[in-house]
């Protein structure tokens, strides 16, 4: 789709959220030219200059703004002079640029109440429509349970407003793994934000990494040029995506997937290993396969000696789904329809596959298939229709919310996986695999520039995301397994 086309879905999305704004917004449009004229004169209190509450983090060129507002930096109402410079502050940093989408990200550190927020909210209702159309989020960090449990409401439709685009994280490590998110922007970051969130150690650990990675990277291609921060920000990720955004091979199977499936293909014996799927493995055995997988480099990955690491890997992949396969919704109506479901087990698993989206469906009838493949050897490796639907059930189905009443449905999602093997133990997996050299490059899109002839143990182990999991003796072993 033409990106002009893209902005003017975007424009009339945000315009159809405001409409109810209307006649308040006209009336706003006066008053912010006087606003305007007032910002133009008006010198702001050197108690407000010195922690300022609205910072511009993007870069003035970025299609995306992204302004950090500090909550505990906004001077309470009685200030007047120091509220009015706040103000005066948000329409001198956002007007010029306006015309541009954006996000705020709102900084709720060490705020007790949600009061904070609600008067920012009443003062950003005074602003004209601009300021509405072209915000895309509204993220509030650090929330209070007041606040997350609704406090931040009102009935009034500025309010109202907020609610449609707001989100919450709870940590800075969460925001970093937004798309917009720049390793540069915890530079600005006050002391206070810091001592209270201690991610931000974690996102400069990855940085570290990533850092050293780029300089690796330049010594192996002679290639100078590699120096955008913007390049190396991410760390390679290969779970906890989105299912669309795995790069899936011509059958619509996520690649990383065939390759696991393909390790128990070339090596079948390997299935009847006791307690498959049940059992775990070494977390830094895991972390290694993961990083193979990153870089699709098949031949490591069929040479892994231990065959509940790539069993490990494979259920991780379903658990740490950003989406479980079975979405929210389905878990949500197998909730709410619980007794008519246990009345009539069958017909209720089939009407799951009918309502689940196509791409979900392909990837779980693969998955039966191939699992009922190991079910086969039971007699070797214990592993049950029953056993299996314990260990796949919470990894395919799992609520947005975790509560303790999840529990009492768990029984009832380890019967609907069961019937599920039941009823597919047939499917055809093997049809959706893709025959791959071992020597396959691996994905740039997954782990940008590095060298193309990426093979050796080091090389994998230094992609592992927590230089930590594993220590010095654990890489001699490796390296002395997989010569």
């Amino acid at each position: 789709m033409d990106q002009s086309l893209n902005d003017a879905e975007a424009f009339l999305k945000q315009k159809i959220k405001i409409n109810p704004l209307k006649d308040q917004m006209i009336q706003n449009q006066k008053n912010y030219e006087v606003q305007l004229q007032v910002a133009h004169y008006f010198k702001k209190s050197d108690a407000y200059t010195k922690k300022s509450a609205i910072k511009l983090m993007s870069n003035e060129n970025d299609d995306l703004l992204v302004y950090f507002i500090f909550g505990e930096h906004i001077p309470d109402q009685t200030r007047k002079q120091d509220y009015e410079s706040f103000k005066i502050d948000v329409i001198e940093t956002m007007h010029p640029r306006i015309d541009k989408f954006f996000i705020i990200v709102f900084f709720n550190t060490n705020m007790m109440t949600a009061s904070t927020l609600n008067d920012f909210k009443d003062f950003y209702g005074t602003l004209p429509e601009k300021y509405f159309f072209h915000m895309k989020n509204f993220i509030v960090l650090h929330a209070n349970f007041i606040v997350k449990g609704g406090g931040i409401f009102g009935m009034n439709e500025i309010k109202s407003f907020f609610k449609k685009i707001t989100t919450f994280a709870d940590t800075l490590l969460i925001l970093s793994k937004e798309e917009w998110f720049r390793y540069k922007m915890l530079a600005a970051l006050p002391e206070s934000v810091k001592a209270y969130d201690q991610s931000y150690k974690d996102i400069e650990n990855q940085r570290k990494k990533t850092v050293l990675r780029k300089q690796q990277t330049q010594q192996a291609v002679g290639d100078d040029d590699i120096d955008s921060d913007d390049n190396f920000d991410k760390d390679s990720k290969i779970l906890g995506l989105n299912l669309h955004e795995y790069e899936r091979n011509k059958y619509g199977i996520p690649v990383i997937l065939d390759m696991l499936v393909q390790y128990f293909e070339k090596q079948p014996q390997k299935l009847k290993t006791e307690g498959i799927f049940r059992k775990q493995a070494a977390l830094y055995e895991e972390k290694v396969v993961e990083a193979a997988l990153a870089c699709q480099k098949v031949g490591f990955v069929n040479k892994v000696e231990n065959a509940h690491t790539i069993a490990c890997v494979f259920k991780q992949f379903f658990l740490k789904l950003k989406e479980p396969l079975m979405t929210y919704q389905l878990y949500d109506w197998v909730v709410q329809n619980k007794p008519q479901i246990e009345q009539n087990l069958e017909v209720s698993v089939q009407m799951l596959f009918d309502y689940m989206p196509e791409m979900n469906r392909e990837i779980l009838l693969f998955s039966l298939g191939f699992l009922y493949s190991v079910i086969r050897e039971q007699e070797d490796n214990l592993m049950t229709t029953y056993n299996m639907a314990v260990v796949f059930g919470p990894n395919f189905f799992r609520s947005e919310v975790v509560k303790m009443a999840d529990l009492g449905h768990v029984t009832l999602f380890v019967q609907i996986v069961q019937i599920m093997l039941e009823q597919k133990k047939d499917y055809d997996y093997k049809k959706m695999l893709e025959k791959r050299s071992d020597n396959l490059n691996f994905d740039a899109s997954l782990v940008p520039f590095l060298p193309d002839d990426l093979a050796n143990l080091d090389d994998i182990l230094d992609m592992v995301s927590d230089k930590n999991v594993i220590n010095e003796t654990e890489r001699k072993e490796l390296k002395a397994r997989y010569k």
